[in-house]
Parts: C-alpha cells; sequence; structure tokens
C-alpha cells in the first residue's frame, strides 16, 4: 500500500502549463510555439517576475527546483496581470547576428571543436537541399509584437521600451526569418536574446511540428556572455 501511494504520488506531479497558438498562419504559429518554449527554457527564471527566487537554486536540488519552477510557471499562466514584458526587436537591422559566423556554421569549419560539428550536421540533416539556409537565418523576421498572443508574458515593440522601465522584463528578443525542409514539418530558425547589461545568448534551433504544436527538437547554442 506504501508502494502504491508512492507511484500515485510521482505519476500526479504538476506539469509545466503549455500555450498552443491558433493562428492559422504558419509563420505566426512557429514563432509564438517557440516562444512559448523559449520563455520558460532559454530565457532565465526572469519571467516570473518576484517568483523566479527558487529555495532550490540555494540548495541545487534539481527535483525541488523543476517542482518550484513549475509551480510558479502556471501560477502566472494565463493571468496578464503577472506578466514580465517580452520585447521583440524587428526593427534596428535587416540581418542577424548568425550573418557574421554563417559559413563556419554550414561548412563545419575544420578548426571547430568536433561536438559542434556533429551536433550541427544532425540539426540540418534534413536541411541539407535548401539553399536558402545562410540566408533565411542570417535576416531578421519582422513579426512584430502585436501577432504574439502568449499565456506566460505580454510582448511589446522594442520601441516602446522606454515606457516600461519600471516594469519587470524577460528582455529583448529577436528572430530570423524560418527555414523549412521540403515536408514543412521541420525547421529551423535563430533566435538572439538579451536582458539588460548581464546576459546575452543566442543559437539555432531545430522544430518540428507535432500534434499541433511546434517543439523545440534540437538546438544548437552559438553565443553565450
Amino acid at each position: 500500500m506504501i508502494l502504491l501511494s508512492s507511484l500515485l504520488i510521482t505519476n500526479c506531479k504538476e506539469e509545466m502549463k503549455k500555450c498552443v497558438s491558433q493562428s492559422t498562419d504558419t509563420n505566426v504559429k512557429l514563432y509564438n510555439d517557440l516562444t512559448d518554449q523559449l520563455i520558460p527554457y532559454f530565457f532565465r527564471e526572469d519571467y516570473l517576475g518576484e517568483k523566479r527566487y527558487f529555495d532550490s537554486l540555494r540548495v541545487h536540488d534539481d527535483d525541488l527546483y523543476i517542482e518550484e519552477k513549475t509551480k510558479a510557471h502556471n501560477e502566472i499562466f494565463n493571468h496578464p496581470e503577472k506578466f514580465c514584458n517580452l520585447y521583440i526587436d524587428s526593427t534596428k537591422n535587416k540581418n542577424t547576428d548568425f550573418a557574421t559566423g554563417s559559413q563556419n556554421f554550414i561548412t563545419g569549419h575544420p578548426e571547430a571543436p568536433i561536438n559542434y560539428i556533429k551536433r550541427r550536421k544532425e540539426l540540418l540533416k534534413e536541411f541539407s537541399s535548401n539553399t536558402d539556409i545562410i540566408k533565411n537565418l542570417s535576416t531578421r523576421s519582422t513579426i512584430k509584437a502585436n501577432q504574439f498572443n502568449l499565456c506566460t508574458a505580454k510582448v511589446l515593440d522594442l520601441a516602446e521600451y522606454d515606457k516600461h522601465t519600471n516594469e519587470c522584463e524577460i528582455g529583448v528578443v529577436y528572430f530570423s526569418e524560418i527555414v523549412f525542409d521540403p515536408s514543412k514539418r521541420r525547421a529551423l530558425v535563430f533566435v538572439d536574446h538579451h536582458i539588460k547589461n548581464y546576459f546575452h545568448r543566442n543559437a539555432v534551433f531545430k522544430l518540428r511540428l507535432l500534434d499541433n504544436y511546434w517543439e523545440i527538437e534540437d538546438y544548437t547554442i552559438l553565443l553565450t556572455s
């Protein structure tokens, strides 16, 4: 009986809610589904506002961390009054930072670490015949803030940043254009994110369409600072 009770408790752990975009525009849906995952898994805990400080961060308890973060995430889910601001930079310039290192990423420069080259090949294997990889990942998407409908953050255009300086923020993000594979069920997107002056990271994400949700399947981080 004790063992059965333990199994029931384990199986009933709270799961992190996800926000499936209902947009009928494929690109808009993909950016929304992607951002829904980036916020909790790639943009740190800043989106949780005052709830971002977990006891588990002090004691390095991974299970407790997941439990506390999941609970905090679900508490703000679909509660706009608790949202922090995520700013979209779609107008600063037309190029992404991917443009400067795209040749090494595509060709696998011989001086690059072997694990990086292996990951790059895995990321690109469905896209080997797509000649627009460099072009699309090097071109900044023009998606605007009003095209996002998220469940854990308020999205604003970067031009509005100075109007909200006293509000909690998740940082500034921009996306590249999308590279689709021939089936239109897998895609690549370059993402750049920074928050104030202390955190900056960018990566290429590989997504697949599964049960009407563009799910992150793999990624390669290109910069962290």
